[in-house]
């Protein structure tokens, strides 16, 4: 039995890779630390070590929704970004470094900007109140010098729906195409894809928008220019994300999504070679490939030790990816399509475990008929009932993927198993398995947790007196479902989890303020069914130790939802603690306190199932 892994190495050296971009013969990105509760922007040029060019104790990130590509770069070089702490757009490299093209008045949050020679073209929210009604979305153009209009100048493009993202500049500089969708609707139900034309010398921006593709059953993601000015997308219409043209429709046809679900600004999955080449991903049981679409619609899938594979970019004649595996650490690597020569510019400095745990795919049957998926993981040494952890993915419109993760070997080191939901619901499966959880929030991805653990049950694999049950945000709503409506879990553990369904559709920020509308119904004519599906109502019915994690900054779930959960549960005597971090937000980004959690929910499930970990 290899020794535990302590939950303060679990963070220490981490790393998270994001926003992958072209500099010219070089690659931009941004790295999460976590150990410095920051996000930095990285510039990497060849022969030369990566280099920071965001400032020591600044941050480089954007806070529209839950985030997206805080930068561009202009055709010159010139850098602009989004500064964490104000939210102002700078300049972060070039003649103009550290001019500011946006004011601090109001709250005004920037993100998906785009850069030409004259303009930024980016999505501006502004609150004005903390209502999520109180909030617009805009599509908006920044004048630079040398635009002939004022410098910072900002001219609304769009300001007619719920949301707009995307916005993506002609390789010639004279159409513009961008995305919007509208309340009730999530951006992977319905989205509308719209090309107009630019007038950037007057201060309409725009004429003649046209609706080119989407709708309100069909989701349109990722515009992509290619150099000819041919305009890619992904849709839905055949069930899976494909690519499509829009000179050309359907361009790869396969029973797989090839993006995941947008819950950032920014998203990109396609890159074009300048010979007409695509290099793109897929997702295939919730694993992650690449490979080079050719012109004569050969795709040819690239072989990498990877499972997790972001933001491909073309660099002359190699593709650069962020990319993970199941023993590689989190990189930002060079792979040569004709070779399959790999070179990590920059890595995660963890070290692997000598013994890590290995992906095991599960499919295993559920309520109504259906099928449900994950991932198992065994703790080290001989095969037998072991103690298991049922982690449970937020969202809940998202998926796991197989990849190194220290947090999840922490718990196999101490000798528990751990079962990776990716409940139905989960995207990487196709829209009909997505669209599962329509309705049946609270249902039938606590089916598909409980049906998963009898089922290793079943297998022999884990004890059935010691099942736990975690997860953070829609994963702490199946938790304490889960705890509330069954009885199969020994303890759980809530990380900002959604205790009251109702209160949440009313306190909760913009772009979730009407998701329980297809999760559960709308309002008010389901509020019945909001009250009997929110933990909150059966609090009086949890028996089992309940641990309660929360940040005192979480905009999405506000902190009183724990707060109601563990008032019921200290005024009847139920085990339980609760945990609240003061400088943190919905997701956790300082290590100490990623670590402090950590340890004390390892404690906690091992006083409650009176289990000695190794």
């Amino acid at each position: 039995m290899p020794t535990p892994i302590p939950a303060a190495s679990v963070f220490a050296g981490r790393i998270g890779f994001d926003w992958l971009r072209r500099d010219g013969d070089g690659l931009l990105w941004v790295e999460a630390r976590p150990a410095q509760g920051r996000s930095v922007l990285v510039s990497w040029q060849p022969g030369a070590e990566p280099v920071d060019l965001t400032a020591p104790g600044r941050s480089c990130s954007a806070r529209v929704g839950y985030g997206g590509i805080p930068y561009a770069v202009g055709p010159a070089g010139e850098v602009w970004a989004v500064e964490g702490a104000d939210q102002r757009v700078r300049c972060a490299r070039g003649p103009r470094r550290g001019t500011a093209v946006t004011s601090t008045d109001g709250d005004v949050r920037w993100a998906d900007l785009v850069a030409t020679a004259t303009h930024l073209y980016a999505v501006r929210e502004t609150h004005h109140g903390p209502r999520a009604d109180e909030v617009d979305n805009e599509l908006v153009r920044i004048a630079l010098d040398g635009s002939g209009r004022p410098a910072g100048e900002q001219v609304v493009l769009d300001a007619g729906h719920d949301f707009v993202a995307a916005p993506r500049v002609s390789p010639d500089g004279r159409r513009l195409a961008w995305i919007t969708w509208d309340h009730p609707r999530m951006p992977w139900d319905g989205t509308d894809l719209w090309v107009a034309d630019l007038v950037p010398e007057g201060i309409a921006g725009i004429a003649a928008p046209r609706h080119v593709a989407g709708g309100p059953e069909e989701s349109v993601l990722e515009p992509t220019w290619t150099p000819d000015g041919d305009l890619f997308f992904h849709t839905d219409r055949s069930g899976f994300w494909n690519l499509h043209s829009l000179q050309r429709g359907r361009l790869v046809d396969t029973d797989h999504d090839m993006t995941p679900p947008p819950w950032h600004l920014g998203l990109r999955t396609v890159d074009c070679f300048p010979d007409g080449r695509l290099v793109c991903t897929w997702i295939a049981d919730a694993t992650e490939h690449l490979g080079v679409r050719h012109p004569d619609g050969r795709l040819e899938e690239l072989a990498t030790p990877y499972t997790r594979l972001g933001s491909p970019t073309v660099l002359g004649d190699r593709v650069a990816v962020v990319a993970a595996g199941p023993r590689h650490p989190a990189a930002v690597v060079l792979l040569d399509p004709s070779g399959g020569r790999v070179e990590e510019l920059r890595r995660e400095p963890v070290d692997v475990p000598s013994a890590t745990s290995e992906p095991v795919a599960l499919t295993y049957p559920t309520t109504g008929g259906d099928v449900a998926h994950a991932f198992y993981y065994a703790p080290p040494g001989p095969a037998g009932p072991a103690p298991l952890v049922v982690n449970a993915h937020g969202g809940p419109t998202s998926h796991v993927v197989p990849v190194l993760d220290l947090r999840r070997e922490f718990w196999t080191s101490r000798g528990y198993g751990y079962l990776e939901l990716n409940f139905r619901g989960s995207t990487g499966y196709g829209r009909r398995y997505r669209d599962a959880l329509k309705g049946e929030w609270g249902v039938v991805d606590v089916d598909d947790a409980v049906a998963g653990a009898l089922h290793l049950v079943e297998r022999g694999l884990a004890d059935p007196d010691r099942l736990v049950v975690r997860g953070l945000s829609g994963g702490g709503w199946l938790t304490l479902c889960a705890l509330a409506f069954r009885d199969v879990f020994a303890a759980g553990a809530s990380s900002n989890g959604v205790a009251d369904a109702h209160k949440m559709a009313a306190d909760t920020h913009k772009l979730e303020s009407h998701y329980l509308d297809s999760l559960i119904g709308p309002l008010p004519q389901a509020r019945a069914t909001y009250d009997e599906r929110s933990p909150i109502t059966a609090a009086d019915r949890i028996d089992a130790p309940l641990l309660l994690v929360q940040g005192a900054l979480d905009e999405v779930v506000p902190a009183d939802q724990a707060q109601m959960i563990a008032d019921v549960l200290a005024a009847r005597g139920v085990d339980h603690e609760h945990l609240v971090y003061p400088d943190e937000g919905h997701v956790f980004v300082r290590a100490d306190n990623l670590a402090h959690a950590l340890e004390a929910e390892a404690a906690f499930f091992a006083r409650s199932l009176a289990f000695s970990p190794a």
